[in-house]
């Protein structure tokens, strides 16, 4: 009996089926569908990033903010005489500043680890010696008369970013005096916070040496300015992950598993501003200003508290390998469907898309509680047995499906190395790519594509 001739909708749904443009398009679609998931899941790890910071301002709030020491700096104020009418004078009140011809600067900080709900906050509390010497200030190099000059009124500050982690009376050792500190500065236009104090100064005197030990509580970095013409800064903890950061690097350092130690010497030359100037003249901080703090902040260096591995700039790397597991995995299916003669529907394809992107999901939750290595171990091994045991009933043939676990392995195999590497992730992953696209190009030479689907009608998984 004659078949009858099949309908326009039937002939219609047989070329979409067996149409190769058209399958290409419909998976192209696909994953750029999937990237609107991805994309979300990016913005959670931010919102989760987010939050982690709160936590950590939360509790720097009440332990210490991040501390940076700047000063000592002697202000000393000076008569500058304004003639407003013939013979008549009358003294307006200018401050001219000193820095020190010396500074050293001990730091010790024992860290502490404390927790703000599953995040985990670096603190510290360090014992910081600031020692060195004044030169007398020299009044002829800033034009200014020694007569005109209020040397009782002279003051002493120090500006401490984090004031709520000051944990000791700070008193100084000035020329053999011991006098204590009093919050706020005297020199507010320069140091935005900190604590100051009425030194003795003589008209007739030579140099002051001075020693103010103080011990201050800290979270995420401490940083320490060169205001001296020869700055020596030496700073040690039981922090075993450090991060040197600011103006300049460390002249020595030794990380060890139970510490490290940092020394710096900094001379004046080094940073854009001179060791003395007038009130009155144009302010070394102009045009420069960073975290509140004038330009005597610009230069500041130190050391970060580093956390050892941060779970969230590794998701965040993670989920922009996406796209590329996406087309690699709907890739392997295409040649399934052109070298073995299936037809797998682009919803199947669509479903295999969303385990790969909810992978990324769970490596994030699992990563806040269990670390970013186990997380990827767990999250993997779950997405590619879900994956290859649903594509055992859609391909029908468990030899495929193990086939295909393979090449997953391998490809969230690949991506954890990249994760891992950092400074050569783009060299591993540009090779890694070339050589996929050589596989490809290599097993489907032989590939005659204008006469795919003429042979084999045999529709497997719809």
């Amino acid at each position: 009996m004659q078949q009858p001739e099949p309908s326009t909708i039937q002939r219609f749904s047989n070329w979409l089926k067996q149409s190769l443009f058209v399958k290409l398009a419909s998976i192209g679609f696909l994953i750029l569908l999937l990237m609107i998931p991805n994309t979300m899941i990016q913005s959670l790890i931010g919102e989760r990033q987010l939050r982690q910071e709160e936590a950590v301002r939360e509790v720097s709030s009440s332990w210490g903010a991040p501390q940076t020491i700047i000063g000592p700096v002697l202000s000393i104020p000076y008569n500058r005489w304004f003639e407003y009418d013939t013979d008549k004078k009358r003294p307006i009140q200018e401050v001219a500043y000193f820095l020190p011809l010396r500074l050293e600067v001990e730091g010790d900080a024992k860290h502490q680890v404390r927790q703000r709900g599953i995040f985990d906050v670096i603190l510290y509390q360090s014992d910081v010696t600031l020692k060195g010497i004044f030169e007398q200030p020299n009044f002829t190099n800033l034009h200014i008369d020694p007569r005109d000059v209020l040397w009782d009124q002279a003051k002493l500050s120090v500006g401490i970013s984090g004031m709520t982690g000051i944990k000791s009376v700070i008193q100084i050792n000035w020329s053999g005096s011991t006098l204590r500190m009093e919050p706020g500065t005297a020199a507010p236009a320069l140091l935005a916070s900190g604590v100051s104090t009425s030194v003795p100064l003589r008209a007739d005197g030579k140099q002051y040496a001075f020693a103010m030990p103080m011990k201050i509580n800290g979270s995420e970095f401490l940083k320490v300015e060169p205001v001296g013409k020869e700055t020596k800064v030496q700073l040690r903890s039981d922090w075993n992950s450090p991060s040197f950061e600011g103006s300049f690097l460390p002249d020595q350092r030794n990380i060890t598993a139970t510490g490290f130690s940092a020394q710096w010497q900094i001379f004046d030359f080094n940073r854009n501003y001179p060791q003395s100037w007038k009130s009155e003249d144009a302010k070394p901080n102009e045009g420069a200003a960073t975290n509140g703090h004038t330009a005597l902040g610009a230069s500041a260096f130190g050391v970060r508290f580093l956390q050892p591995v941060d779970e969230y700039a590794k998701n965040n790397r993670s989920a922009k390998y996406a796209i590329l597991v996406i087309g690699l995995t709907f890739l392997i299916y295409f040649f399934f469907e052109t070298m073995r003669r299936f037809h797998i529907h682009p919803f199947q394809y669509f479903l295999i898309g969303l385990a790969i992107s909810v992978f990324y999901l769970l490596l994030l939750s699992l990563s806040e509680q269990i670390g970013f290595n186990y997380a990827y171990l767990v999250a993997s091994i779950a997405t590619i047995n879900l994956i290859v045991i649903y594509s055992a009933s859609v391909l029908k043939s468990i030899k495929l499906a193990m086939q295909l676990a393979i090449m997953l392995i391998a490809i969230y195999g690949f991506i954890f190395i990249i994760l891992q590497l950092e400074d050569y992730a783009l060299l591993a992953g540009s090779l890694g790519i070339f050589g996929a696209l050589a596989a490809v190009m290599y097993y489907s030479r032989k590939v005659d594509w204008y006469q795919l689907g003429e042979k084999g009608d045999g529709v497997m998984g719809e």
